[in-house]
């Protein structure tokens, strides 16, 4: 009676918590990538577990109330690597060794140039496919984005432009799911202008479009026909220090589209926290396309240490 009492304890826990075990290494070198989180999905889109690897590159898969009929994947998603969406089998207790291989595409930021991505929803009860790229969306859906971008953009600033990130909705499964919702963006594209030139990485801005891929919300990058030219992060750097709005080790500097006057502009960020608690945030803006100074705009407000 007692060995059967601890044989039904144990089947719950195994039906309820199964485990495998995950290893992650560098594709070129070999070496464990620790630190790196992976999320589990279940059926492709519902959630089921996360956590980062261990400074061996391991880490346990697990996931509760385990169902035997469904499939459950892994993803790594990080800009700096090429994306895993991978099929596991949380019933093995063998080792799952994925190498992952550094995206060509990526570039950090650094004091020379700038890498800004977008940011990303969070959905109730629900987790939205993650494109990487055009092949990652229907067709049709491909098709239409490619020739919004050239009508909007300019054919010339066209093949500056990527596909890195963004969320793919299915109405009506997340209708199913949340019956009081009524989405109607099924598509989140990011896409990243480059400019090497004049000090960008990445400036990053999302489209929004229905299921049928009618445009929702626009690209933020200025209208044209003809090639952008940029005003480069070093040239604007030495103005805002002349103008005393740049400083060293402390400046952050980003880049906005101004729809009303259809510029791309460089934003210098300076704040300053006081010993009273208060702080000072002043936001500075030059066109970029020409370098002449825009305005300043002041945030004033406390903190909590």
């Amino acid at each position: 009676m007692r060995n059967f009492f601890f044989l039904t304890i144990l089947l719950y826990s195994l039906s309820c918590f199964s485990q495998s075990t995950l290893r992650l290494v560098d594709s070129e070198t070999e070496k464990p990538l620790d630190e790196l989180y992976t999320y589990i999905y279940k059926n492709g889109n519902t959630f089921a577990n996360c956590g980062a690897t261990n400074k061996n590159g391991f880490k346990k898969l697990s996931v509760r109330n385990f169902d035997s009929l469904s499939t459950y994947q892994i993803s790594i998603n990080y800009l700096q690597y090429e994306p895993v969406w991978q099929n596991i089998d949380l019933t093995k207790n063998d080792t799952l060794t994925i190498h992952v291989k550094k995206n060509p595409y990526y570039i950090h930021s650094s004091n020379d140039i700038i890498s800004q991505g977008c940011s990303q929803y969070s959905f109730m009860n629900y987790y939205p496919r993650e494109p990487r790229s055009l092949a990652d969306l229907p067709e049709h859906i491909a098709d239409k984005v490619s020739l919004y971008l050239k009508n909007r953009v300019g054919l010339q600033n066209y093949t500056d432009f990527n596909l890195i990130g963004g969320q793919i909705i299915e109405i009506d499964e997340y209708k199913r799911r949340n019956p009081k919702s009524n989405p109607k963006t099924a598509f989140y594209l990011c896409f990243a202008y480059r400019n090497l030139d004049s000090g960008i990485a990445m400036y990053s801005s999302q489209i929004e479009l229905d299921k049928n891929g009618n445009i929702i919300k626009d690209i933020e990058f200025p209208k044209t026909t003809d090639k952008v030219k940029l005003i480069s992060l070093s040239e604007i750097k030495k103005k805002a220090l002349k103008d005393g709005y740049f400083k060293r080790n402390k400046t952050k500097i980003a880049m906005e589209y101004f729809s009303k006057e259809n510029v791309l502009v460089w934003k210098f960020i300076n704040e300053t926290y006081n010993k009273d608690y208060t702080y000072l945030r002043e936001d500075i803006y030059y066109n970029a396309q020409n370098a002449n100074f825009i305005r300043v705009d002041l945030n004033k407000g406390e903190w909590i240490e």
